[in-house]
Formats: structure tokens, sequence, C-alpha cells
């Protein structure tokens, strides 16, 4: 019992599957990839230093109440 094919039957399997559609589904994986990155890295970035905006504005402000606390007289805690 061999177990062979045609080669016709090889050759008209090869000329039915279009390769391109797999290109360009790849291309669009990669692209998608060289995109992505970069956005996420940003993100990433943006959000971090927003966090740390807001860390900073947040002692700031409350070092300002705390100073205008000791100068108006009243207590420290």
């Amino acid at each position: 019992m061999a177990l062979s094919m045609p080669l016709e039957r090889v050759t008209q399997e090869a000329r039915r599957v279009d390769v391109r559609k797999g290109l360009i589904a790849l291309l669009r994986v990669l692209g998608t990839l060289v995109l992505a990155i970069p956005y996420g890295i940003a993100w990433c970035l943006r959000t971090l230093l927003l966090g740390a905006t807001m860390l900073w504005v947040a002692a700031v402000a409350g070092w300002t109440d705390a100073s205008r606390t000791r100068r108006e007289g009243g207590t420290e805690f």
C-alpha cells in the first residue's frame, strides 16, 4: 500500500491556493506590531508622566496648606 499523490493533483492544489492572501495577512500582522509597540510605549510613558504630575501637584498643595496653617497661628496637625 503506497501513499502517493499524482503530480497533476499536487499542481492543481498549488495553483488553487492563493499565496498572496497569506502574504497580505502577514504584512497586516507585521504592520500592526510595528505600530502597536511604539503606541503602547508612548501610552505607558504618558500614564506615568500624568501620575507623577498628579503626585507632584498634591505634594505642593499639601505643602502650601501646611505652611499657610502655621502662618495663621493654627495647629500643626
